[in-house]
Parts: C-alpha cells; structure tokens; sequence
C-alpha cells in the first residue's frame, strides 16, 4: 500500500532519476488511452514542445506527462492523443492540435529554426544593449537583473522555462525575439515570476514583487528551516524593504548579486549530501582522474563566480551518468564520460564555445566508453529539440531534494537556477549583467 501511494503522488521530476519509470513498456495502442496508460508508456505529438515524443503516466492516471520537456496534458477526445488544457474548447470538448489547431508541423518547423540559428558572442552583446519597450518595462518593475539573464540564455532554454511555468511560447507571436519573450517569463499573468512568487510565503506582505523579493521567498522556503533564522544559514544581509527596493534599480547589486551566489552554491551543497558514500567516494576518485585535472585546469574555469557552477555540473553529469545503466545511481561511470557531459553543461552562451575547452577534450571525436572498453558512437540530441535546454540536471536536483514540482517553489526553482547557473556560464566569456545595466537607471 505504501509504495503504491507514493507512486500516485511522484512528481514529474521523478522520471528523471527513478529507472523503473524509464523502463515501463512502451504503450503500443493509439484507439485506447487507458490501454495506453496501464502499460506506462506511448508515443505521441506533445502539444508543449511540438515534438514526437515518449509520453508516460505515473500512477493509475490518464494524465500524460511529455519525456522530453516535461509538459502535462490529458487526452483528446477524438483521436487519444494527449492535449494541454490551454487547448480545451469551451464546450469542454477536449481537442488536440492534430485535430483541431491543424498547425503542428508549421510550429515545429518554427521551433526548429529558432532553435537551430546560431548566436555568436557579438550578436549576444548587441542583444543584450538594445534598447526596447520590454527592457523599459522591466527596468521600472525592479526585473532588469533576471530580464537581462532570460535574454541571454538560448532560445531553447527560455522555451523550457515557460513550458515549466506553464505555457509555451511555441504558438504565440512573441516566438523568436528574446527581449518579448524574457518580459512574458517575468509577467505573464498567473504563470510569470512575479505572479508565482507572490504565492510564496510572507511574500503578499511585500508592496512591489521585484528581483530580491522573487529571490528571497525561494531561498526562505528551501534553505531555511523552520526553526532556524536568516542569519544562521546566509552570509548575505536579509534587506528591508526600501534596501531591496534600492538595490533592484541600482547599477551594480552587490547584496542581490551575493544572494544569487549564495543561494546557487546551497542548492548544489543539498545535492551533494544527499550522496551515498559509494557516490561520494566514486566521485572523489574520478576528480583525481587525467580527464577531469586537465579539466579543473581550464584557464576560463579558474574565477571564483565560476566554482559553483563547477561543482554542480560535475556532481549532476555523475548523477545522471550513474543510473544511465537502470541502477539506483550505483552505476560505473567513466571519466572520458563525465568530461564531455560537463563540458556540454556548460554550453549554452554562443557559437564556437567548446573551444575553451580543447585542450582538454584532445582533438579525437567524442565518444562514450562502455563497460566491455569498447568505445561508441556519443548520443547527442536532435537538431532543434527541446533537449537541447539541457536542464534534465536540474529535475534530477528537484527530486533528490525532496521539492514539490506543484507548489510555486518547484515551478520556479528550474527556471531560476538555470537564470543564476548561466551568470556563471557568461562570466566564462568575459560578459557581466552589471556593464549592461548602466544607462538604465
């Protein structure tokens, strides 16, 4: 009874890390959905991500969950094909994009060119200093700092944040311009930042939901205990609200700035000890390895803003390279591995940047050593999936740490640690928020 409890309340985040989920049998049936949904698995077009896609139940539901981006949909009524809510007619007549919208291919052919263009650091910059309505907008609501973090993430990645929040941008005009989609993260209303996090505790208490009080509630709710105080667990001063409210439209945040650090290096610290000791000893041996020194060694890896990122991206690549065998994380994992997933953690900025990292990587094709020593062909992911947001890593984290992916904090928690996580991404090429923030106060 117990286990069969906890099955029905597992998170969507739970497939990330639990094998037994990944290795139901694939549904075979499109006419029967409850046929489907007892055998845990069937393929279908997921109306998120607009990607043929592995959907799965948890449970004894008929909800269907999407493999790829995590989307949740019920079933159309026509066909069985899974459909999101936003999607339902009036009459309640439950209909997917197949056989309704009638539009699936077009979008995906969108999605897949805004995907795949390229972005080179100079375009990144000039995107960073254009000057827009929605650049405006959010530097009078106090948001300049995280508008300007959801604008230089890529466009797959802020695809992902909405898809997390609650929407996507895949069928709406804003597809393709970074500055109106970054403004709809922070705004939406009911499913954007400041929305969610005014659920958050104490925080209807605060006048203006900028940055810090965005910040705040999420470092309260999963860093500090209920019989702990602020002091006791952050370095970082807890402001009034007129600090706060000076620091969000100040040029340069040093207390926002110290906060963001701080709550990204506890994030990765929970995670870390919530290792087994084999995981931990495993780990520690393969950081003593060729690969992984010549990594460390890295000149770009070397400031400080950057060993956060570091150390979460090698401790969540081990994580995930460790049930890749259907094991509860107890699998062998090779060092050559580790180094191309975390080299791959950190992409995401522009073209052309794993070239930081040749000197450790050697000049001979990726490839994944198997446990007979016999080394193949990399999995990479397709050309303009959703894949690409590369934050599988942060759901593995979601779960590990026990966080409800239903209450506003599990909403948030993804798209914010990806925002703080890529400050430190950026700070690798020599990029700063701070010098792009100067002509708007």
């Amino acid at each position: 009874k117990g286990l069969s409890e906890r099955r029905g309340r597992m998170s969507w985040a739970a497939c990330c890390s639990n094998k037994q989920m990944q290795d139901l049998v694939f549904g075979g049936s499109d006419t029967s959905m409850y046929r489907d949904a007892a055998k845990g698995r069937r393929e279908a077009s997921c109306q998120w991500c607009f990607e043929l896609v592995q959907m799965y139940v948890v449970g004894k539901s008929v909800t269907w969950i999407c493999c790829n981006c995590k989307g949740i949909s019920d079933a159309c009524e026509k066909c069985g094909q899974p459909v999101r809510s936003a999607t339902i007619r009036k009459d309640n007549f439950k209909t997917c994009s197949i056989c309704f919208l009638k539009n699936f291919k077009k979008v995906e052919k969108q999605k897949h060119a805004v995907i795949t263009a390229p972005r080179t650091l100079s375009q990144l910059q000039k995107e960073l200093e254009k000057d827009t309505v929605f650049r405006q907008n959010a530097a009078k609501a106090g948001m300049l700092r995280p508008f300007l973090f959801l604008v230089s993430l890529p466009a797959v990645a802020r695809m992902q944040i909405a898809i997390n929040l609650g929407w996507t941008f895949l069928v709406e005009a804003c597809l393709g311009d970074a500055h109106a989609e970054a403004w709809e993260v922070i705004s939406r209303k009911g499913l954007g930042l400041r929305d969610r996090m005014t659920r958050m505790r104490d925080s209807w208490l605060r006048r203006e939901v900028n940055w810090y009080s965005v910040l705040l509630p999420l470092c309260e709710e999963l860093c500090v205990p209920a019989y702990m105080n602020w002091s006791e667990e952050f370095v970082s001063p807890k402001l009034s609200y007129s600090e706060a409210l000076a620091e969000c439209h100040a040029t340069s945040p040093a207390n926002i700035d110290s906060l963001e650090n701080e709550f990204t290096d506890k994030i990765g610290k929970h995670q870390r000890a919530r290792m087994s000791s084999l995981q931990a000893c495993s780990l520690a041996e393969l950081k003593n390895s060729e690969p992984i020194r010549k990594l460390l060694a890295v000149p770009c890896l070397q400031g400080q803003a950057i060993q956060p990122l570091l150390s979460y991206a090698i401790d969540s690549s081990y994580l995930l390279l460790a049930r890749r065998d259907g094991s509860d994380g107890t699998g062998a994992v090779e060092p050559q591995d580790l180094l191309l997933d975390v080299v791959d953690f950190f992409a995401g900025v522009c073209v052309d940047e794993k070239k930081l990292f040749a000197e450790c990587m050697g000049s001979k094709e990726p490839g994944r050593m198997g446990r007979d020593g016999v080394v193949t062909e990399r999995d990479e992911n397709p050309p303009g999936s959703i894949l690409n947001a590369n934050i599988t890593g942060f759901w593995l984290t979601m779960d590990l740490l026990d966080v409800d992916t239903s209450a506003p904090s599990g909403r948030v928690l993804a798209p914010m640690f990806q925002m703080l996580l890529h400050k430190a991404r950026l700070s690798m090429h020599g990029v700063r928020i701070e010098d792009y923030c100067r002509g708007d106060f």
